[in-house]
């Protein structure tokens, strides 16, 4: 089969399914051009914020904000988009009034929908998705009200604007309040510690590490005082036990008949004595000794003898009283000494005990003066960055920190952006001829007939000797309206009574048919039509 051939059976397809064609044809292109005549027109209106860096520099008065713009810009996006604003910008501007079939959710969503903020970055592949560089933004807003869009989006550049500055004060209040806090604390605390670390030192002052060497002399000083008591003790002790020998002797030659007797003991004694503390070439210890050697080699009738020993015995009886007053008097000596003694003994061991409690006093004034230093260290830092909060807090009220600035504020648009209504035309009809030529084709796939002589020759391989065209007979004429009459009853009569029936006993027509509209999108269709005209 050539070309010609094939043109030719296709030009007999499309004029035996000429009426499908022009009537899918017609309904699609009409189709076509109604919807690109009711289709609202759209609207968009955009302003531009600058992102404008601080104006003083960091170096000299720093912003406590730590948010980059990015982040910020994040942050306004979800607080623009927020229900609460959402359901402000629809009371405020009374949008979407005409649409009484959609829900305050379903209002709040268009309008999310129909909003959207772009960033405008300096492009430095460099750095981070974090660390971006924001220049400035965009607010495009789509609405199908050219005045309604521009006020939606000066509504929404004004909120941008007022978020970003509560965002920016907010924050820098925060931190100055939570130093400021934290400054109290700090100062409380720091009060605290220095108040124990007094109370501490007035309870420990004997075993403060700082008089530890004053304490450590003192205790030598006691031990040789004590040591020198014991010694005036001793010689005290040696001195009465010499004395009771003495009055010992003195008593015993008093007691005796004889006063040679009594003088020789006697003399004895101070022989004793004085032996204990000179020598025996000392002229006292010498002396003793040729008296007592005289004495001795007395008789006792000799009256010169006899009038010595009553001179001694009355010597005697002095002596033996002023050894007792000296006895008594070192005895006393004694007891002053013993009770100085029990006082150094006493003075000692509190020394002793303070000394033995300075390492254990020493580690804990340690940790109080480590948690004095450290508290002391965080209150100046506190003191330090309260003082950069306050800068910071300055800076975003006066506004002097990075902040938002409009370059383009958003002006009503005279052109819709959407439809492309030739577009839209061009495309449908396209469209339909195509489903209207492919409608026919598949027709003629359903049915396939041998519908002329070329087709017979191309399946049997036999050229006809004659074409007989079918005729029909008059009762598949009858037949023919028989059905046509049949179709046209049901028409007439079935739908109505099936839709009388639906709508008595399931559910009202128009029930059904906002369902069914609901559904198949129709009522889109329906609305747009109806704000058309």
């Amino acid at each position: 089969m050539n070309v010609s051939q094939t043109v030719y059976e296709l030009w007999n397809i499309f004029m035996r399914r000429v009426w499908v064609v022009l009537f899918v044809g017609t309904v699609g292109i009409t189709g076509s051009v109604f919807v690109a005549y009711v289709v609202p027109p759209v609207y968009e209106a955009q302003g531009t914020i600058l992102v404008e860096s601080q104006q003083i520099p960091s170096e000299l008065a720093g912003s406590t904000v730590t948010q980059s713009a990015v982040e910020r810009l994040e942050v306004i996006k979800q607080l623009l988009r927020t229900r609460d604003n959402m359901i402000r910008l629809i009371n405020d501007l009374n949008l979407y009034a005409d649409r009484t079939d959609l829900t305050l959710t379903e209002k709040i969503d268009l309008l999310r929908d129909a909003m959207v903020i772009r960033p405008i970055t300096i492009d430095d592949r460099r750095r981070r998705a974090r660390d971006t560089i924001i220049s400035a933004f965009t607010v495009n807003v789509t609405y199908t009200d050219p005045l309604r869009v521009t006020q939606i989006a000066n509504a929404l550049v004004t909120t941008a604007l007022d978020q970003n500055l509560q965002t920016r004060t907010r924050q820098a209040s925060e931190t100055l309040s939570f130093f400021n806090d934290e400054e109290s604390r700090l100062f409380d605390q720091l009060t605290q510690v220095e108040a124990e670390l007094t109370q501490f030192k007035r309870d420990n002052e004997n075993a403060l590490p700082d008089s530890l060497g004053f304490r450590r002399t003192e205790l030598s000083r006691l031990i040789d005082n004590d040591l020198l008591i014991d010694r005036r003790i001793l010689e005290l002790e040696e001195e009465r036990g010499a004395l009771q020998a003495q009055l010992a002797i003195s008593a015993d030659l008093q007691a005796e008949t004889s006063p040679e007797e009594r003088l020789l003991r006697q003399l004895e004694a101070e022989l004793v004595q004085k032996s204990a503390i000179f020598s025996e070439d000392h002229r006292e210890v010498r002396s003793l000794t040729a008296r007592i050697a005289a004495l001795q080699a007395q008789t006792p009738a000799d009256r010169t003898a006899a009038e010595g020993g009553a001179q001694v015995d009355a010597k005697t009886s002095g002596r033996i009283g002023a050894i007792q007053r000296q006895i008594d008097l070192i005895a006393t000596q004694i007891v002053l000494l013993q009770d100085q003694k029990t006082v150094l003994a006493t003075q000692r061991s509190e020394i002793e005990e303070s000394i033995a409690r300075t390492p254990g006093v020493e580690m804990n004034l340690n940790q109080l003066d480590r948690r004095l230093t450290e508290l002391k260290e965080q209150y100046q830092v506190a003191v330090r960055k309260r003082a950069l909060a306050e800068t910071g807090e300055r800076l975003e009220i006066n506004q002097q920190a990075e902040r938002f600035e409009i370059i383009e504020q958003p002006v009503q648009p005279e052109e819709p952006i959407s439809p492309n209504r030739p577009k839209i035309v061009i495309m449908g009809s396209a469209a339909t001829v195509g489903l209207a030529l492919g409608l026919a084709f598949l027709l003629e796939l359903i049915n396939p007939v041998i519908r002329s002589a070329e087709q017979l020759e191309r399946r049997l391989e036999l050229r006809p000797m004659a074409v007989i065209p079918y005729v029909r007979t008059r009762s598949e004429r009858f037949a023919r309206g028989v059905r046509i009459v049949s179709f046209l009853l049901i028409v007439a009569i079935g739908i109505p009574a099936i839709l009388f029936l639906l709508d008595e006993y399931y559910l009202p027509l128009e029930v059904i048919g906002t369902k069914i509209a609901e559904k198949s999108g129709l009522d889109e269709i329906f609305r747009a039509v109806e704000s058309r005209f």
